[in-house]
């Protein structure tokens, strides 16, 4: 709990040294001296207070800016613009829980929630415990992952290419050892 100005005051006044020349007294003009810096003190406290809140991402409001940069926000599907701060804050809560890995489910979530429709697959390669019968892919296929998504027609006039916002937002949760190959396939 944040302390006030008379709490301040007086432990300023009984830091005095113990003499004539220092009168303790509330009232005394050493006394009024020490209660503007009492005032500072009050000041900076509450600042501090409100900072132990803003540590939490999702009570941020001050430092929510910086909390939603941290996180990398905006990124497609989940805009800044117009929103509350509440929503806001929920959006920087719901990125600080967001558990990642690569696997092919928590990958074609992050796409759907971004408003993309993709389907991974992986071609794993052939080694001695798998069946005669399964195709004989390359080793290199272990480290590789194929998304296959419709190709998104871009007009002239948008700054932002659809296929290559999707690229990005994939690269962003794929761990770095793994080659994401994209194949597109055409708008039946």
């Amino acid at each position: 709990m944040a302390m006030t100005h008379q709490q301040y005051l007086d432990a300023a006044v009984k830091l005095l040294p113990v003499g004539l020349a220092w009168k303790r007294a509330l009232n005394s003009n050493l006394a009024k001296v020490l209660a503007v810096r009492c005032d500072q003190l009050v000041e900076v406290n509450g600042k501090a207070h409100t900072l132990i809140k803003e540590r939490m991402p999702g009570q941020a409001t001050l430092l929510l800016e910086e909390w939603e940069s941290f996180f990398g926000l905006p990124e497609a599907g989940r805009q800044i613009e117009g929103k509350s701060i509440a929503e806001r804050q929920a959006q920087v809560k719901e990125k600080e829980e967001e558990l990642g890995s690569s696997s092919k489910i928590y990958l074609e979530e992050a796409a759907k929630r971004a408003g993309y429709q993709i389907e991974i697959v992986n071609y794993y390669p052939h080694h001695g415990l798998r069946d005669c019968l399964y195709p004989l892919y390359e080793y290199e296929n272990a480290w590789r992952i194929f998304i296959y998504t419709e190709k998104l027609p871009t007009k002239p006039t948008e700054a932002v290419d659809k296929n290559e916002e999707l690229q990005q937002i994939l690269k962003r949760y794929c761990n770095a050892d793994i080659e994401m190959v994209f194949i597109y396939k055409d708008r039946a």
